[in-house]
């Protein structure tokens, strides 16, 4: 009886050991954890990454995060936002925690989890690791790297990516415009628009490599969205816009 009272608990400690409930997504929902997600970064300018976290377990999950920078040059500045709390750049693992309920997902608006960076003036290719782990249990943790890449002055983006204005105008009514670029080696560029739940309400195929689109926003309800850039079904920058209706 006491051997199988061991075995079970050895049984126990081994599952619970290995279980792996924390899911990162994209804006979009596409899961995205332990993968390496590129971004396009402008010279001495803030870029925001915001991630969505869900617990896929059946119990709650207390998560922490943590920070490893892989490369960074000292004229560079990158922190996070976890918890409800922004950290400064020296800060590498949250004081806060976020507890995520079975089945819920955390986004940037319920104290979830946004990556900062600026690459001051060097302006060239670096990487950060973001760890989520639960704090009542260290193996059900994951990742994701971020590897920010130099719109201007680096191979990597001189014929890949593409160029995208801001919408305008913003707020819009009925109809709003973007000016954009898709590089020459780029073969399909898309705008997606997820409202403030990170759901895509709206997807554009842009059919030409560089133009002015107008889109029609009739369809969809006054209030605050985001929108996404894709172009070769990576992200290459997510902006805000707001939907008003006159009266």
């Amino acid at each position: 009886m006491k051997k199988i009272a061991t075995t079970l608990v050895l049984i126990s400690s081994v599952i619970f050991g290995f279980s792996q409930n924390i899911v990162l997504m994209d804006e979009d929902h596409t899961v995205i954890s332990n993968t390496t997600i590129d971004i396009s970064v402008d010279s001495s300018t803030n870029t925001v990454k915001e991630i969505l976290v869900k617990n896929a377990g059946s119990i709650a999950d207390t998560i922490k995060v943590v920070r490893t920078i892989y490369s960074i040059d000292g004229d560079d500045q990158t922190q996070f936002c976890w918890g409800g709390l922004c950290y400064l750049p020296a800060t590498s693992v949250s004081n806060l925690t976020t507890v995520i309920a079975p089945g819920d997902t955390i986004d940037f608006l319920e104290d979830g989890f946004h990556a900062i960076f600026n690459s001051g003036t060097s302006c060239v290719t670096r990487s950060v690791h973001y760890k989520f782990y639960n704090i009542h249990n260290f193996s059900d943790s994951t990742g994701i790297t971020l590897r920010y890449l130099c719109s201007t002055g680096v191979n990597e983006l001189t014929k890949v990516g593409g160029n995208i204005s801001s919408g305008y105008p913003n707020p819009a009514n009925s109809v709003v415009s973007f000016k954009y670029d898709l590089k020459e080696f780029s073969e399909k560029g898309e705008i997606k628009f997820y409202n403030m739940l990170g759901k895509s309400v709206k997807e554009v195929i842009l059919t030409d490599k560089q133009g002015v689109t107008k889109i029609n926003v009739m369809d969809m309800d006054a209030g605050i969205y985001f929108y996404s850039f894709i172009v070769d079904d990576k992200i290459i920058s997510t902006k805000k816009m707001v939907i008003s209706r006159e009266d």
